[in-house]
């Protein structure tokens, strides 16, 4: 009976730290997991934290390796958080071959989602990189198209 007495108490204690809620990064990733649309099914995010590049140095990158089917229609969003010093951009590789990105080179401009429709099964890498080096934290959403 005490023992019984002891867990209930330990519980009450703690239940307060347990349902308070979201921390702020977690809102963050929801919000922006929320911003695809109603025809997409959530599949995977990835948090992305990288420093400022250094003087005559590469861009630091972070890289992730994801397996995709062939025939179904992807969408790849970023975010950067408010804190973010750079634009988050995603490029999607097929062993060394750029496929896509979020950045048209040509132009400039900035995309925050890219669709995707993939021509072969297979292990693909997303890059995810800060416009210009610049520091930054942001998340990378993927979705299925349905």
């Amino acid at each position: 009976m005490k023992c019984r007495f002891m867990i209930i108490s330990v519980i009450l204690v703690f239940l307060p730290f347990i349902t308070t809620g979201q921390p702020a990064a977690e809102e963050f990733v929801s919000n922006c997991v929320l911003a695809a649309g109603n025809n997409t099914t959530y599949l995977k995010d990835f948090r992305v934290q990288l420093p400022k590049a250094g003087p005559d140095a590469t861009a630091p990158v972070y890289k992730a390796n994801m397996y995709l089917m062939k025939n179904i229609k992807y969408r790849f969003s970023v975010c950067e958080t408010p804190e973010s010093a750079g634009e988050l951009i995603i490029t999607i590789y097929d062993q060394n071959k750029e496929l896509i990105c979020s950045l048209d080179k040509s132009t400039g401009k900035k995309y925050n989602s890219i669709d995707f429709v993939c021509n072969k099964t297979g292990l693909y890498t997303l890059w995810y990189d800060f416009l210009n080096g610049e520091q930054g934290s942001g998340v990378g959403v993927v979705y299925m198209i349905k």
